[in-house]
């Protein structure tokens, strides 16, 4: 690929005496809006795992930008320009939207950390900035008009929105997103698909996604790989993975292949 973000060779990892994930190489071109899929229970977190340092594979490297990353701590795979959402969101329990967002701002402090405390110039300069991007980044998600609202107190749908703002606000070139349509109604989920090209066009990153619905799937996603006990067993463009008899047969069965 002429101009990939990202790339996996040949990952390996096990826990115990089982692989969980073998053989996995991927490459992720820049600008495009790509998914992971198959059976739960696939691997399919685990990679993201991997990718965003929270496991260290076995064998195999990850390469960001022409950087090898493996096995770097999640604090600073996020510093070099990954973030993710989870599959289970995980907002700051009692803080407010607006301060979840700025939470996540802090990853690019400049100030030295003595100047908090101290309440420096240079501190309180750079909290205003971080203010006023946050509020950015809460009105293109739209939920600036519930900045001060508790976070986790926000419907369900809004939640998963103040997760990918939260990501975004770390300022990535690859965004990770895993399961961002689960729990949403089939309304929400057709909205979600415009809103991640939105956010693909708006911020120029990239995006990788773990998702079941094949709705969302296969209407947002530029590529596709399929994933089945921790092996690729496909990848290509929407229209292929549908007809691929192998994908039918371990995931999408006849009904789901014709969405």
């Amino acid at each position: 690929m002429a101009d990939a973000i990202l790339k996996t060779e040949d990952v390996v990892i096990k826990f115990g005496g089982l692989t969980a994930v073998s053989g996995f190489s991927i490459e992720a071109e820049r600008g495009s809006i790509s998914s992971l899929i198959g059976p739960n229970g696939a691997g399919k977190t685990t990679c993201f795992n991997i990718i965003t340092g929270f496991y260290k594979p076995t064998s195999g490297r990850v390469i960001f930008n022409g950087k090898d990353v493996t096995g770097m701590p999640p604090h600073l795979v996020c510093k070099t320009g990954i973030a993710r959402t989870f599959q289970n969101i995980r907002l700051f329990t009692g803080g407010t939207v607006l301060q979840n967002v700025m939470t996540a701002c802090w990853v690019r402090q400049r100030a030295p950390w003595w100047s908090a405390p101290l309440q420096l110039p240079i501190f309180r300069r750079e909290e205003r900035e971080i203010r006023e991007r946050s509020m950015e980044l809460l009105a293109a998600v739209g939920l600036d008009g519930l900045a001060e609202e508790v976070a986790t107190g926000l419907p369900y749908g809004a939640q998963r929105r103040l997760e990918i703002a939260r990501a975004l606000a770390t300022g990535p070139e690859l965004l990770l997103l895993d399961e961002p349509a689960a729990g949403m109604n089939p309304q929400e989920s057709l909205e979600l698909m415009d809103f991640i090209r939105d956010i693909r066009d708006r911020f120029k990153v990239t995006i990788l996604m773990i998702e079941h619905d094949m709705k969302v799937v296969m209407g947002v996603s530029e590529w596709i790989r399929v994933l089945d006990y921790g092996q690729l067993i496909a990848e290509g463009t929407p229209d292929e993975i549908k007809k691929n008899p192998r994908v039918i047969e371990a995931y999408l069965g006849k009904e789901a292949a014709g969405c």
